[in-house]
């Protein structure tokens, strides 16, 4: 078979199970640039593997345009293989706003930064059998699995039904990438993939069944079915599903403007039951399996019709379900250690949630009802899981009743004397989240401000701030302003960081940020601690406008004098005595998500070595920056 040569290709989801196979594949004889904003558990253990095959890798979330806008003028593909997106139907069905802002908005850009290019690349799009729906008709049990009048499968030309949120979005992706062929003559090629599955593939319960069902096997976990067990999918290798894409682009004048269907077709498919029954058939024991209702969007059978891809391309699967099942097996018994990782990570993060944000509250019974009210609809908005954790730091009025009184806040009494420090310290420690961030309880601070500085922090693992400088403040005074914009020198002279405002209580970092150090700081002062260490782990510190709003009620608890002045001395004393570092704190330093690796914003471009642009990233064979 010819196989594709001398092609820059750039891989979004690169690190992902199919995206990484990619890279692996592709960079033998191609220049590949692999993109990801290593969301998903398990990514990182692919890194050694990309830098392997020689393949360069950017930081970067396809749903915002900067990050892609620089990849792709610095990359400049030839091909791009989309593969980014939130894939779980069961996660679109409990935050819906996430998986468009993946699957529709992050396809947009794709396409529109592809579009723009002088020379426009083939672009190969990853869509899903779900756009079908459950359109195989009335299905019935014969032989122990569902069958229906349609034993070739669903061919291309039968009319979508999308059902679910997840099918809505790549459904949508989907038609975009068709049209964008029809309207601007590009070369786009929509993949609408079954159940792909193979190595590298960290399966979890609601996502790449096959991989999970081997994965309880390998662990002896125990297994739940969603139905029967009956139900019936095709299954495609991820080997067959790489030389469809070659085949693809290798043949563009027939591909361009079509939709293929992805999958094992009518000879390759596997009801649940029998795919344990072929794992029961290996060394490991009888897997324990119970068995729950069926799930949202869940298909009795779904089998692809595969015969265009056929006709046209002359792409045909080569790996049985048998032999597919047995080399992904091999591969999890081969990679126990970094698997059984993976596993204890995922369960990790199923206690933890995407942000939790600590308001240090002190007789603040006046503006707290306001605070959370706000907050609550901001959460309705928002594509994130949050956490919301009020501490109470010893109110005498009703804060703590106000607090309790609304269902999604943890209140929680601060367990250090001393203030607003210690009550942080309190919050911090008891943070679920993979990002914490801080706010007054005074109601000065927007709510939705949150998930602005969370979108700098996801990408730069470091600290970002709501700067009052650029946003405004209905709350300053000469005095104030003089004392915020003094400290913020002082903090640049000292620390090498020009900011603009580090002072201002709103606030999200990575948790990394407090769990690698031992924090001492009980009063306003924490925030300095919090800044100089983002430094000392080599993250980015941003910035982006927050407007301050005046106080709505109560007493203001810091006081220009007294606090600048402990602000003056520990931004002083945090430069002569270095960190303190908890155990294992140092091994944060650098890595995949340092400095080197970080999209940086224009807003935030001025903070990076000496207001030095972007850190260079060499692409093999290709241009540095």
């Amino acid at each position: 078979m010819a196989e594709l040569k001398g092609k820059r290709i750039l891989i979004t989801g690169g690190l992902g199970f199919i995206g990484i196979n990619a890279a692996q594949r592709f960079a033998r004889q191609n220049k590949v640039c692999v993109v990801d904003d290593c969301s998903r558990i398990g990514v990182e253990n692919n890194t050694a593997l990309l830098e392997k095959a020689g393949a360069a890798f950017r930081h970067g979330d396809v749903s915002r345009y900067t990050d892609m806008r620089e990849i792709f003028h610095e990359f400049k593909p030839d091909v791009v293989i989309h593969l980014a997106a939130q894939v779980a139907v069961t996660l679109s069905m409990t935050n819906p706003l996430r998986d468009f802002k993946s699957n529709v908005m992050g396809s947009f850009n794709i396409l529109e930064l592809a579009r723009t290019m002088h020379d426009m690349p083939i672009v190969l799009y990853a869509s899903t059998n779900k756009v079908y729906g459950d359109c195989c008709g009335d299905a019935r049990i014969e032989g122990g699995r569902y069958v229906t009048g349609k034993p070739q499968g669903v061919a291309e030309d039968v009319p979508l039904s999308f059902e679910t949120p997840y099918g809505c979005s790549k459904g949508a992706a989907d038609q975009y990438f068709l049209d964008y062929a029809r309207s601007f003559g590009m070369r786009t090629v929509v993949f609408r993939q079954s159940c792909i599955y193979g190595p590298q593939q960290y399966g979890m319960e609601d996502q790449g069944w096959a991989a999970w069902f081997a994965i309880c096997s390998e662990f002896k976990k125990p297994l739940t079915i969603f139905g029967d067990g009956n139900q019936v999918r095709d299954v495609l290798y991820v080997d067959d599903l790489l030389d469809l894409y070659e085949k693809a682009v290798l043949n563009i004048d027939q591909a361009k403007g079509q939709v293929f269907n992805a999958g094992g077709g009518p000879k390759n498919t596997l009801s649940l039951n029998e795919l344990i029954n072929i794992l029961d058939g290996g060394p490991r024991p009888a897997l324990k399996v119970s068995h729950d209702d069926w799930r949202p969007g869940d298909q009795k059978v779904f089998i692809c019709d595969i015969a265009k891809a056929t006709r046209l391309l002359g792409w045909t699967p080569k790996v049985s379900p048998q032999e597919g099942i047995e080399k992904l097996s091999k591969w999890i018994a081969s990679e126990r250690a970094v698997v059984e990782g993976v596993l204890a990570s995922q369960d990790e993060a199923k206690k933890r949630c995407d942000i939790s944000v600590v308001i240090p509250a002190r007789n603040e019974e006046a503006c707290l009802p306001h605070v959370l009210d706000e907050i609550e609809v901001m959460m309705r908005s928002s594509a994130y899981n949050w956490e919301i954790i009020v501490v109470n730091d010893r109110s005498r009025d009703r804060t703590v009743e106000i607090a309790k009184s609304y269902s999604f806040v943890k209140v929680l009494d601060s367990k250090y004397p001393g203030g607003k420090g210690g009550t942080l310290r309190t919050g911090f420690e008891a943070a679920r989240g993979t990002y914490i961030g801080m706010m007054d309880a005074d109601f000065s601070h927007n709510a939705f401000d949150l998930p602005h500085l969370i979108e700098e922090v996801q990408r730069t693992k470091g600290l970002c701030i709501g700067s009052r400088q650029t946003g405004g403040s209905e709350e300053y005074t000469r005095l104030r302003t003089f004392g915020n914009v003094f400290l913020t020198w002082w903090f640049g002279f000292m620390h090498g960081r020009n900011m603009s405002d580090i002072l201002n209580g709103l606030k999200v970092f990575h948790r990394d940020i407090f769990t690698s150090f031992i924090y001492e700081a009980t009063s306003f002062d924490i925030e300095i601690e919090l800044t100089v260490n983002t430094l000392r782990l080599k993250r980015l510190l941003t910035e982006i406008p927050a407007r301050e709003r005046e106080r709505m009620g109560g007493e203001a608890k810091s006081r220009v004098v007294k606090h600048g002045s402990l602000f003056f001395w520990r931004i002083f004393s945090e430069w002569v005595r270095g960190p303190r570092w908890a155990e294992g704190g140092q091994e944060n330093i650098g890595g995949i998500f340092d400095r080197k690796n970080a999209a940086v914003t224009p807003h935030a471009r001025a903070n990076r070595e000496g207001k030095a642009a972007a850190a260079s990233v060499s692409y093999p064979g290709g241009p540095t920056r």
